[in-house]
């Protein structure tokens, strides 16, 4: 959760966080991660292992995200918050990298809304790989945006959160 913190305060610190480099932007998070670490982490890390450490919560969080557009997308009539985070998260469990489930929850409430999963594009390319079809970037992102835009053969049966199909070529 500590190293989520300083990496969520590092990349949207509108100063410093604009226009700098992977390397000079993990280089700061090492230096916060180290200068403020809890006193139970005695361990100095460097700025790789925390990347490191990082990825696969970038993953996870951005395959969840994923989920949950596809499910609103579906436009579920009377489902709360919660609902739709049950139905994404039965959703993720499909997908072969997260059948014991998505095991991230102590840091989703940190990074879960921070620009780098708020991109709609990346569903609108799930969509147009399953029906075939091909647009243009402007449709891409209404049809992300609008429910009532996506194709007429997508049913709950025909989501798909494959990697493979996730900025992929079509197969």
């Amino acid at each position: 959760m500590h190293l989520c913190h300083i990496y969520l305060d590092v990349s949207q610190n509108p100063i410093l966080g604009i226009n700098q480099s992977s390397d000079q932007s993990w280089s700061r998070v090492e230096l916060d991660y180290n200068s403020s670490k809890p006193v139970f982490l005695t361990q100095v890390q460097n700025k790789r292992s925390l990347h490191c450490r990082m990825q696969p919560i970038f993953k996870a969080i951005g395959k969840l995200r994923e989920c949950i557009r596809q499910i609103e997308n579906m436009n579920p009539s009377g489902a709360s918050e919660q609902d739709i985070m049950i139905q994404a998260k039965m959703l993720l469990a499909q997908d072969k990298s997260y059948k014991k489930g998505f095991k991230f929850d102590h840091v989703w409430p940190i990074l879960k809304d921070i620009e780098k999963f708020t991109d709609n594009v990346n569903t609108a390319k799930v969509f147009q790989r399953q029906t075939g079809r091909f647009v243009s970037q402007e449709s891409e992102t209404s049809t992300a945006k609008s429910p009532q835009s996506m194709p007429s053969d997508m049913s709950s049966n025909s989501l798909n959160i494959n990697d493979e199909n996730i900025g992929g070529s079509s197969v």
